[in-house]
Protein backbone atom coordinates (compact mmCIF):
# COMPACT_ATOMS: atom_id res chain seq x y z
CA UNK A 1 0.00 0.00 0.00
CA UNK A 2 1.22 3.64 1.00
CA UNK A 3 2.55 5.16 3.94
CA UNK A 4 -0.49 7.31 5.47
CA UNK A 5 -0.31 10.51 5.82
CA UNK A 6 -0.89 12.39 8.86
CA UNK A 7 -3.90 14.18 9.62
CA UNK A 8 -4.83 16.59 12.88
CA UNK A 9 -8.50 16.45 13.14
CA UNK A 10 -9.56 19.71 15.60
CA UNK A 11 -13.22 19.83 14.72
CA UNK A 12 -16.12 18.74 17.11
CA UNK A 13 -16.95 15.29 18.22
CA UNK A 14 -18.91 13.97 15.76
CA UNK A 15 -18.68 16.75 13.60
CA UNK A 16 -18.34 14.39 10.12
CA UNK A 17 -18.32 17.73 7.25
CA UNK A 18 -15.16 18.65 9.49
CA UNK A 19 -13.64 15.16 9.27
CA UNK A 20 -14.33 14.68 5.50
CA UNK A 21 -12.58 18.09 5.05
CA UNK A 22 -9.39 17.27 6.92
CA UNK A 23 -8.67 14.04 5.31
CA UNK A 24 -9.66 15.36 1.53
CA UNK A 25 -7.13 18.33 2.28
CA UNK A 26 -4.26 16.31 4.19
CA UNK A 27 -4.47 13.87 0.60
CA UNK A 28 -4.41 16.87 -1.52
CA UNK A 29 -1.38 18.45 0.31
CA UNK A 30 0.45 14.94 0.16
CA UNK A 31 -0.80 14.83 -3.62
CA UNK A 32 -2.73 11.85 -3.48
CA UNK A 33 -5.20 12.26 -6.41
CA UNK A 34 -6.23 8.98 -6.76
CA UNK A 35 -6.94 8.39 -3.23
CA UNK A 36 -8.35 11.19 -2.66
CA UNK A 37 -11.40 10.26 -5.05
CA UNK A 38 -11.58 6.58 -3.83
CA UNK A 39 -11.84 8.28 -0.35
CA UNK A 40 -14.75 10.67 -1.79
CA UNK A 41 -16.45 7.65 -3.43
CA UNK A 42 -16.28 5.67 -0.33
CA UNK A 43 -17.29 7.93 2.06
CA UNK A 44 -20.29 9.17 -0.29
CA UNK A 45 -21.24 5.47 -0.27
CA UNK A 46 -20.93 4.50 3.45
CA UNK A 47 -19.84 7.36 5.26
CA UNK A 48 -22.88 8.46 6.40
CA UNK A 49 -22.46 7.81 10.29
CA UNK A 50 -19.65 9.63 12.25
CA UNK A 51 -18.29 5.81 13.41
CA UNK A 52 -18.41 5.14 9.83
CA UNK A 53 -16.51 7.54 8.49
CA UNK A 54 -13.63 7.67 11.08
CA UNK A 55 -13.25 3.77 10.37
CA UNK A 56 -12.82 4.16 6.62
CA UNK A 57 -10.61 7.49 7.03
CA UNK A 58 -8.41 5.95 9.15
CA UNK A 59 -7.66 3.67 6.23
CA UNK A 60 -6.36 6.02 4.35
CA UNK A 61 -4.98 8.81 7.00
CA UNK A 62 -2.91 8.55 10.37
CA UNK A 63 -4.73 10.80 13.07
CA UNK A 64 -2.84 12.87 15.29
CA UNK A 65 -3.53 13.33 18.78
CA UNK A 66 -3.70 17.05 19.58
CA UNK A 67 -1.55 17.96 23.03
Amino acid sequence: MYEKPKCTFYGETNDINALIGCVIRTLDKADMGKEKLEYIRKISRDGNMFDSAIKISSNYVEFMEIE
